[in-house]
């Protein structure tokens, strides 16, 4: 018989982000598991449309409707629509919340009360600055509105009974506020398969790859812009490949492609085909993020044999453990970005940058992320 599964998404399911993508791929996954997705509908950032998702995810879908709060940076689900579908959460036997909004969590816990849901809750924290929430523009008001917020934000996660983490920092965090519940420490898993042999494209030439949606605050689009300046202001033979689309990184895109026409190069959001082949063309993957729980792109480049240069902070810090994978930089050092993507310009000229040392990278990272590893401890998880 199949465990009847909720998943309430953390955002609109036709974003195709990191969150969204998780979700498709592990209810494609999941054996024994009848699943529904509750996902509100989003008018920015939509990458895919309905009809499109019929054809990647393996669960029904039902949508709602909320309301965004500039204040709070968050979408509230106070409208008739968003009522109507979270109040048939308790048909489920495992209802598995996404959503970082600590209105649309109170909202879920209350009506799963009123109807005395005896199944199993879990809350699944994935969005990286969910229990650090860092005002966007800090001005004094926001600053203490957001401490008072993240204070009842605390309350209520720590009466939650079940929490799943993606990596070991948030963790300890949640150690730290005093929650007595249930912690299930597990990391995103791969979802491609390992390839059959390493590509020779990227032996033409050097390129950085960078994949990510372009915002600024969050996936650090300022500093890429500096990177990319400091980089080529020192090596002009290095080639910068960006894949992603969204919100206002675009201009800073914009701004530098014009200056830099032969070494910049940005296609926007593009297929999984299309970012394969890019992949197995670069040499080196970067990301610039100031904030990540378990950022999939890394597991994915790593997937590809590609070393990764990040910043330390958390997520990139739990994946990039050795050496050979790549290096992590003091958060946010610039010029020592720089400099790590100058040491592996001169390991790729020197011929250094081998197959064997991406094969190296791409045995560890499945050998310790497959879904195949992965899988059935979320299940295990997950059954009521």
């Amino acid at each position: 018989m199949s465990n009847k599964l909720a998943i309430v998404t953390g955002g609109d399911i036709r974003s195709f982000g990191g969150g969204e993508r998780w979700v498709i791929e592990l209810v494609k996954r999941l054996k024994n598991f009848d699943a529904t997705l509750f996902s509100f509908n989003d008018k920015k950032n939509i990458r895919l449309t309905y009809n499109n998702l019929n054809n990647v995810v393996n669960a029904k879908i039902k949508r709602y409707n909320v309301f965004f709060i500039p204040i709070l940076e968050e979408r509230l689900p106070i409208t008739l629509s968003a009522i109507r579908e979270l109040s048939s959460l308790y048909k489920y036997d495992t209802v598995y919340i996404m959503e970082p909004s600590i209105a649309t969590i109170t909202l879920i816990m209350l009506l799963l009360k009123l109807k005395r849901f005896k199944g199993k809750i879990i809350l699944g924290i994935h969005d990286p600055g969910f229990l650090r929430k860092i005002p966007q523009k800090q001005t004094s008001f926001r600053r203490l509105f957001i401490k008072v917020y993240t204070y009842v934000k605390k309350e209520v996660i720590i009466k939650i009974p079940n929490i799943h983490t993606i990596n070991h920092s948030d963790s300890l965090l949640l150690r730290s506020i005093n929650y007595k519940g249930k912690i299930y420490e597990i990391p995103n898993f791969i979802y491609i398969n390992k390839p059959r042999m390493i590509s020779n494209e990227w032996k033409k030439h050097f390129i950085v790859l960078f994949v990510g949606r372009l915002d600024t605050y969050a996936k650090g689009l300022d500093l890429l812009a500096q990177v990319i300046e400091k980089t080529l202001s020192k090596n002009k033979k290095i080639n910068f490949h960006i894949i992603g689309s969204g919100q206002e990184g675009e201009s800073l895109i914009t701004k530098i492609i014009n200056k830099y026409k032969n070494n910049l190069k940005w296609y926007g959001f593009v297929s999984d085909k299309k970012l394969e082949e890019e992949r197995r063309r670069a040499s080196v993957e970067i990301m610039t993020s100031r904030f990540e729980s378990f950022p999939l792109v890394i597991l994915e480049a790593q997937a590809h044999g590609l070393p990764v240069i990040a910043f330390d902070i958390k997520g990139p810090h739990d994946i990039i453990k050795n050496d050979f994978q790549g290096r992590l930089i003091k958060p946010f050092k610039v010029e020592d970005f720089v400099e790590a993507i100058l040491y592996y310009y001169k390991l790729w000229g020197a011929g250094k940058l081998s197959e064997y040392y991406k094969k190296r990278i791409i045995d560890y990272i499945f050998s310790n992320y497959s879904d195949k590893k992965i899988i059935p401890k979320l299940e295990k998880m997950l059954m009521s």
